[in-house]
């Protein structure tokens, strides 16, 4: 079956590989749908996309958002944040919440590891795939040392 929808984010690394590789145009075709990107030639584009992870980024796990909706980094019904930058987390641990309508969907940690960073912030609009949260596995962790 053919993707009918095209994640944004996937446009956006398309559109980082294409400029780092020094492409200036590109199309991308479906059954229903295309996507055409072009950079301007010369010195004209405003700022340089950011360059590539390094090594030590790609050992991060994301975590994305399960739905779109609205990001909760803390319980309604209480103030208290689910975690904080630089906490160890076990499997499974609630990280956020995705309020979709009146549904509140838990983001769960995958892996055990440490919370590098958060990514979006609390009341944010989120696409289906968004980056919430960047981990460090353990596996990682105990691998460094």
């Amino acid at each position: 079956m053919e993707k009918e929808l095209i994640a944004l984010e996937d446009v956006r690394q398309l559109a980082q590989k294409m400029y780092h590789a020094g492409l200036r145009e590109l199309e991308w075709r479906g059954a229903n749908w295309s996507v055409r990107l072009h950079y301007p030639g010369g010195d004209t584009m405003a700022e340089p996309l950011p360059l590539p992870p390094t090594v030590a980024e790609t050992s991060l796990l994301p975590v994305c958002s399960p739905m779109p909706g609205r990001l909760l980094l803390s319980h309604p019904s209480h103030g208290e944040a689910f975690v904080s930058e630089g906490q160890h987390i076990e499997p499974h641990d609630i990280l956020a919440l995705v309020q979709v309508g009146p549904l509140y969907l838990p983001v769960c940690s995958p892996v055990a590891g440490t919370l590098k960073s958060l990514v979006a912030t609390a009341g944010s609009r989120l696409e289906y795939g968004s980056e919430i949260a960047l981990l460090l596995p353990t596996d990682t962790v105990l691998a460094k040392l």
